[in-house]
């Protein structure tokens, strides 16, 4: 509209001008106008346009990076959920070998049967065959009820008072088995490391060696606890200590055979 007056006096200049040219001329500079103000409404449009695509691609790595996240969270519970499923694969295979060990305690400690013809048994006297299965079966019972120290205690009289018997590498075990119940992970590992070297054929072997292994690991030695687990699969093969082991050193991310 500001072009109005210099349009109107170009065209009074040459002194021929109607009313009508003059309204003629109102109405093309009114629809120049018009048309200026949509094209600017357009240019606004594309503004706004060019701002909601920018507002979309925000919104859309925004998705994108939850959705990482979520993923990543997912696979952390993974892990978690397979260690979990290993540990409590240690604990019933554990909770069998301890039902195993009862049994065969309580078969190997159970008296003789009376001498057919015998109308009385002997009496039994104080330190007779009776007084280191006592000793054994109480401080086991100890240990299964979660008395550490108790049977820390019984299993240790036992070794003093009979350390040549068939059940003193058992004993030593348990002893081992009881510092690792209480977490005091290095006395585990003495104990165990004293039962391989002094009782090399023993049948608690085994386990004292996965036993120990996995102290280490308690302990925060990594390194030790892989290799003494390792060792494991090597002596004892097919074993059932040896597929804790195996389960174990897979949990840990270490591939074995």
């Amino acid at each position: 509209m500001r072009y109005l007056p210099v349009v109107l006096l170009a065209v009074a200049a040459t002194g021929c001008v109607s009313s009508g040219d003059i309204e003629l001329l109102h109405r093309e500079i009114t629809d120049v106008s018009r048309d200026v103000q949509r094209l600017g409404q357009q240019t606004s449009g594309k503004q706004d346009l060019q701002s909601m695509s920018r507002e979309l691609g925000e919104q859309s790595d925004r998705l994108l990076k939850s959705n990482a996240d979520i993923q990543l969270q997912l696979q952390q519970l993974r892990e978690q959920i397979e260690a979990l499923q290993a540990s409590l694969e240690v604990t019933v295979q554990r909770l069998d070998a301890l039902s195993n060990e009862l049994a065969a305690t309580r078969e190997r400690l159970a008296p003789p049967p009376p001498a057919v013809g015998a109308d009385q048994a002997a009496p039994l006297t104080p330190g007779g065959p009776s007084e280191p299965a006592q000793l054994y079966t109480t401080a086991y019972e100890d240990y299964l009820r979660g008395n550490f120290d108790l049977a820390l205690q019984g299993f240790g009289e036992y070794l003093k008072r009979y350390p040549d018997t068939d059940l003193a590498d058992n004993a030593l075990y348990w002893v081992g088995e009881c510092h690792y119940s209480k977490r005091d992970f290095p006395k585990a590992i003495e104990t165990f490391t004293e039962l391989l070297n002094r009782y090399k054929t023993s049948d608690k072997a085994g386990a004292a060696l996965l036993k120990k292994g996995l102290a280490y690991l308690e302990a925060g030695d990594r390194s030790q606890a892989v290799i003494n687990l390792q060792y494991v699969l090597y002596e004892y093969p097919g074993s059932k200590e040896a597929e804790l082991a195996r389960s174990k050193l897979q949990s840990l991310g270490i591939k074995v055979k």
